[in-house]
């Protein structure tokens, strides 16, 4: 049989066994482990071994780790940096020293222990975040926890691909340690290199071929830095897939960001099923039979343990105990990159045909069970918390607005749309509060000293301490259907006459949202549609009627009010970077910041580009600052302006 009838029959088996998945709600990954399998020396014996598409599967590693790296910019990072190293540091920490320990306790070289507890210690992006989404829960404090964490896994993953093939080439003269300290401190230069290098030659190459208006040029040199990137670090006997990495880090900070990952998308999800049809032709289902007390005991392990241990470390960090335990189940599985690393470590020898397929074994079965843990995860942790007799109810987080605030508007989502609202009720000295859940969001509202704070609005009790009960209207600016549901029926328990306003993206569920108990439904499209529709008319010689005298009455005097929104961390990338939107920033001066003792006049006259939206002080905010005011430590300004313009601004008030 040829390798093209081979190529026909594989993406055959996949395409069916991955919509039948689909229909399952399963991830489409355990669809190309099957073909894998079903094709592999265990299945039908059409592939002897993977080396015929051995090639093809690892760029798909390549081009994940791209994508990785893409979404690693460097301020998401900061603005994560207490869940992602506070709790994605200590679990993969203390997942991989127990697994560890345990692998010794088993008889298991030193090299082959690093790599099977490496490959525990991770979980699956792909399942996880993906099913979040469809249970609308990614925006929710679990699912941010169990992205934080994720995401800190992912980027353990990159050691790993240092220290994993570095295993391999330890020879009876050399010890462990020199070894890992070599390829360590190898590694180590190789990232302050490829940083520096696409630091200073990255942006203006992509800046010149952004020029030409070529999409196939564009692409072919995003395709051209990843590959060759993996191509530098694989040359200094590191995994290819670091220098991919690497590479999606370098353009993480360009405004070309996402044009990039769009582009590599689809080579990456069809390359990438091609490396877990790879894995499967290693696996032997037979195991699982001959196997399977141990495959039990490591599976029930690997749930057990990672939901407890998650669950105590985002409980020390101060989160609820229903929260927490949500956010383990969540994580409870084993994930992608721990096949791989399995992988790698059964083509080098490190670890045999047995203990491969074993692991392997328990991380798939991990993997399939884990959606159904996740779609009844709050279930599941209210059962447990009833078990534990544990307090059910969670006590609130930083909702404290005023008791005697009445005859307010309350504002659910304080994102792009939620923002603008909030302008025009300050405009009319209209009191509002706003709720959000994005932790940047929040911050740089409060130190902007906006009455937005945090809490789950589905939560009665949040909308309670929100004052639903005095307030004058509620508005739901989310975009998404079913948490406007989930937020309308709440409201309706606790005020059923209160006006709220929803905004949703098109009329597909205006019906049932009507019904919730929404006084009006606002679809975006449909609104976009008539405004056009007002243009149109107006062009073609209608007289303008009253409602569009108002809105040409907006756009001429209020567009600069509603310029600049808080950007938060934009998960999912719901809303596009773009290098010429307006963005604002909260700047605290501390006490050694550059700007202290200096007036807004001085520094202007130092050519300082500065833009101020609004200046706050002990709480008290001007949207206007004098020229002549000498800035003080704990001033808090909101620079407005570009994302390169606010970070050239800031770096100049706090260093000079």
């Amino acid at each position: 049989m040829s390798n093209f009838e081979i190529l026909l029959i594989i993406l055959g088996l996949a395409v069916v066994i991955v919509s039948l998945l689909r229909r399952l709600h399963l991830p489409p990954i355990l669809g190309y482990l099957i073909a894998g399998a079903c094709v592999g020396p265990y299945g039908l014996g059409l592939l002897e071994s993977k080396e015929e598409i051995r090639y093809i599967a690892e760029f798909g590693v390549v081009f994940l780790m791209f994508s990785i790296g893409l979404e690693l910019s460097l301020p998401k990072l900061i603005s994560m940096r207490r869940a992602l190293l506070g709790l994605g540091g200590l679990q993969v920490l203390i997942c991989t020293l127990i697994a560890l320990v345990v692998a010794k306790m088993a008889g298991m070289t030193w090299a082959g222990a690093i790599a099977i507890s490496g490959a525990l210690a991770l979980s699956s992006t792909a399942v996880a975040t993906k099913q979040l989404v469809e249970q609308d829960e990614l925006d929710q404090t679990h699912g941010k926890l169990a992205l934080a964490i994720l995401l800190f896994q992912d980027l353990a993953a990159v050691p790993f691909l240092i220290v994993v093939p570095a295993l391999a080439g330890v020879a009876s003269k050399n010890s462990l340690g020199q070894v890992l300290l070599q390829q360590i401190g190898l590694g180590v230069l190789i990232v302050i290199a490829m940083l520096a290098a696409g630091r200073w030659l990255l942006r203006p190459l992509f800046h010149h071929i952004a020029q030409a208006r070529s999409s196939e040029l564009f692409m072919l040199t995003a395709l051209l830095v990843v590959l060759g990137a993996a191509f530098l670090t694989e040359y200094c006997h590191l995994s290819a897939a670091l220098g991919a990495f690497l590479a999606g880090v370098m353009l993480a900070e360009t405004e070309y960001v996402h044009q990039i990952e769009s582009d590599i998308q689809p080579f990456r999800d069809i390359l990438l099923g091609f490396f877990f049809i790879s894995v499967g032709l290693v696996f032997d289902p037979s195991a699982v039979m001959e196997d399977w007390q141990p495959i039990l005991m490591i599976l029930i392990s690997l749930i057990l343990l990672k939901t407890i241990i998650i669950a105590l470390l985002a409980k020390l960090a101060g989160t609820p105990t229903k929260t927490s335990l949500r956010t383990g189940l969540v994580l409870a599985q084993g994930g992608e990159f721990g096949l791989f690393l399995i992988a790698v470590a059964y083509d080098l020898n490190i670890i045999n045909v047995q203990h491969s397929q074993i692991i392997i074994a328990a991380t798939l079965i991990s993997m399939a069970v884990s959606p159904l843990l996740i779609r009844n995860n709050k279930k599941i942790a209210l059962f447990f918390l009833r078990y534990l007799k544990q307090p059910i109810e969670e006590p609130l987080e930083e909702i404290t607005p005023s008791k005697d605030l009445k005859g307010h508007v309350i504002i659910c989502g304080y994102g792009r749309v939620g923002q603008t609202l909030a302008r025009f009720l300050e405009y009319e000295n209209i009191n509002f509060v706003g709720l959000d859940i994005d932790p940047v969001r929040l911050r740089e509202a409060r130190a902007a000293s906006e009455p937005v704070f945090f809490g789950d609005p589905t939560q009665e009790n949040v909308l309670i301490a929100a004052g639903i009960t005095k307030a004058r209207m509620l508005i739901i600016a989310f975009g998404t259907s079913q948490q406007s549901l989930k937020i309308l029926r709440a409201v309706r328990q606790v005020n059923k006459e209160i006006p709220i306003l929803v905004r949703t993206m098109d009329d597909t569920d205006l019906e049932a949202l009507q019904i919730a108990g929404a006084t009006e439904v606002i679809p975006d499209k449909l609104e976009s549609s008539l405004m056009l529709a007002s243009h149109m008319l107006i062009l073609l010689g209608q007289t303008p009627a009253k409602a569009q005298q108002q809105i040409a009455e907006v756009k001429a005097n209020r567009y600069k009010m509603l310029r600049g929104f808080f950007e938060g961390e934009n998960i999912g990338h719901l809303e596009d970077y773009q290098s010429e939107k307006i963005y604002l920033h909260a700047v605290e001066l501390s006490e050694s910041a550059y700007a202290i003792g200096h007036t807004l006049e001085e520094l202007v006259a130092q050519k300082i580009p500065i833009k101020i939206s609004s200046f706050s002080r002990h709480g008290f905010k001007c949207n206007h600052p004098s020229a002549h005011t000498v800035f003080k430590a704990g001033d808090i300004l909101v620079l407005e302006g570009t994302h390169e313009e606010i970070y050239l601004v800031e770096e100049k008030l706090l260093q000079g």
